[in-house]
């Protein structure tokens, strides 16, 4: 994904002013990374596991929360590029208020489960003398946590609205 601007702001007012089609396009490139980088991360959680026996089962917990929040997101993924993009994109976009709404409550129950990986991670802070495998999978997570935050605003602040109206 093209690195975004320095602030949500600017990356919601460079969308707001997109075409439906542009704006659909840039929120795909989030979702293509979403799923890179959990599933990533996922194989990271996994062999962390297996290499670090005394953390195993904290390992294994956090390698688990990854995969359901990979599927889940699949899932939402999905829906929304194979049901609402393509009426968006043929100019059929304003019927789907509902759609939208249930979108919306899809984000909110990503963000409560980032929440509790925030939680559960100390903020993605990898243990003082942790290996570079245990670093990098909390840098894909801290990645993913904000880039996540930043495609939720995208959608339920410039791409629902269009719906609703």
């Amino acid at each position: 994904m093209p690195d975004p601007p320095a602030t949500s702001t600017s990356i919601l007012d460079r969308a707001a002013a997109l075409e439906d089609a542009d704006l659909i396009r840039l929120i795909i490139q989030y979702h293509d990374a979403h799923l890179r980088d959990l599933a990533a991360a996922c194989d990271l959680a996994e062999r962390l596991a297996q290499t670090h026996r005394r953390q195993a089962a904290f390992l294994s917990g956090l390698a688990g929360e990854l995969e359901r929040l990979l599927e889940d997101l699949r899932r939402h993924q999905e829906q929304e590029e194979a049901h609402v993009f393509p009426h968006i994109v043929q100019g059929r976009g304003a019927g789907l208020a509902l759609a939208a709404g249930t979108l919306a409550t899809d984000h909110e129950a990503v963000h409560e489960r980032l929440e509790r990986l925030v939680r559960r991670t100390g903020d993605f802070t990898p243990p003082p003398r942790a290996c570079e495998l245990w670093r990098e999978l909390y840098g894909l997570c801290r990645k993913f946590d904000r880039e996540f935050r930043q495609h939720a605003q995208l959608e339920e602040r410039v791409l629902f609205p269009r719906l609703r109206t």
